[in-house]
């Protein structure tokens, strides 16, 4: 049976639809905006989709290939799973979109995990990737969101 999917929302503020999806699909910054990545690697790239490589250390280190399928016309991005170890399926995605004088993010994820150890440390596993994990992410788009917008030194 399929876990049931995790359904986050979050507003960015002062920044537009454009601003965060340009955050969220740089996929090479992630080992940089959260600290379960461990590295990023694009394996390709065919139009609006990526196949993308995550590495993540959360108890035990996991691998896992992504098609992510980026539309930045309509700042959405949608993935499905290729392969992995410890990571066996994830579907999901993010919808971003106007909200007062900011960006709501729509994030929803299912994951589903193997792996030899008892079922409730794989709990833990599954909720640090999906769901524990979420507020520090959200934060730390916002962060990036912010930084990016400063002006650059002319140095």
């Amino acid at each position: 049976m399929p876990p049931e999917p995790v359904r986050r929302s979050h507003v960015v503020p002062g920044a537009t639809p454009a601003e965060v999806y340009a955050v969220v699909t740089d996929f090479l910054a992630y080992p940089k905006l959260s600290p379960e990545f461990t590295g990023v690697k694009i394996i390709e790239t065919d139009g609006k989709r990526m196949r993308v490589e995550f590495r993540a250390q959360v108890v035990i280190p996991a691998r896992y290939v992504l098609d992510m399928v980026c539309d930045p016309d309509n700042h959405t991005v949608d993935w499905t799973y290729v392969e992995g170890e410890v990571v066996t399926d994830s579907r999901g995605g993010w919808r971003f979109s106007p909200q007062g004088e900011g960006t709501r993010i729509d994030y929803q994820a299912t994951l589903d995990v193997r792996a030899p150890v008892p079922g409730f440390i794989l709990r833990k596993i599954t909720d640090a990737v999906v769901s524990a994990a979420l507020p520090s992410m959200f934060a730390s788009i916002t962060r990036e969101v912010a930084v990016r917008k400063l002006p650059r030194s002319r140095g």
